[in-house]
């Protein structure tokens, strides 16, 4: 992997934007390949796709390329927020490479993927409407909420400059793919519940300390008034695609 971006793309260009974008898509072209398979290579979409960039040619798994200059971790602006709603809950949704690149050197610092299947409804963050007097009044966008994404589905390709092995991002993909077998609506309790999981101490604990999450589940699901028996089906769930395993009864211990 090349981690230096081609400025030349952008030659003509003045909007930051836009520079931006020529820059970091011709590079993913040449540079970025599919984490779920062993395709080397991704083929670019038709210009102006809206869901996604890039399409692998071997599992036909999609992409989408998302790049800035600030560090990654806190929001990632999108798009339109309905239409990756439905996205999300149809099963549509790409994958999504976040790329972080230094200046003035134009260069590679940090890319994370993270699977499609591992984007809830609880990360995608409602924007205010457009005003009334806009071009596109009323129109909603939306944030993606990275610090909302389950740790295990935050897959480092480049970390400070370093690129990580690619057989190692596919293992770190495989490790996670068997959230995908769960319906799209199910797939939100069982992300969030792994998410407070990996912030607690060390790699074993009990029901009752997944518990200590529950008014933070609560107000993400305000319509479940049954907050712990929902842990206890997610955590079994965990268990079930090889995330957890459940030594006895009420205790576990992450993978």
């Amino acid at each position: 992997m090349n981690l230096r971006l081609p400025t030349h793309f952008a030659e003509g260009y003045t909007s930051p934007a836009q520079r931006a974008r020529r820059i970091t898509e011709p590079w993913g072209s040449e540079n970025l390949y599919c984490c779920a398979c062993v395709s080397d290579r991704l083929g670019a979409e038709a210009t102006n796709n809206q869901v996604s960039d890039f399409l692998c040619p071997n599992c036909a798994e999609r992409y989408q390329l998302k790049s800035q200059r600030k560090p990654l971790g806190g929001t990632i602006l999108g798009s339109n927020y309905q239409k990756m709603l439905d996205a999300i809950l149809g099963n549509r949704t790409p994958n999504f490479f976040l790329l972080h690149y230094r200046l003035p050197e134009w260069f590679v610092h940090n890319l994370l993927l993270i699977p499609r299947f591992a984007i809830s409804p609880s990360a995608i963050l409602k924007r205010k409407p457009l005003s009334a007097t806009a071009r596109r009044s009323n129109w909603v966008g939306y944030q993606l909420d990275v610090g909302l994404i389950p740790n295990a589905a935050k897959i480092p390709l480049v970390v400070n400059g370093a690129e990580i092995p690619c057989r190692e991002v596919r293992e770190m993909y495989s490790r996670i793919a068997g959230i995908q077998e769960l319906k799209p609506a199910q797939r939100g309790w069982t992300l969030d519940v792994l998410r407070c999981v990996e912030s607690l101490p060390g790699t074993t604990f009990s029901n009752e300390e997944v518990y200590a999450f529950e008014a933070e589940l609560a107000e993400l699901y305000p319509g479940n008034h049954h907050i712990k028996d929902k842990i206890r089906q997610q955590l079994q769930v965990l268990r079930d695609r090889g995330l957890l395993t459940q030594p006895k009864r009420g205790i576990w211990q992450r993978v």
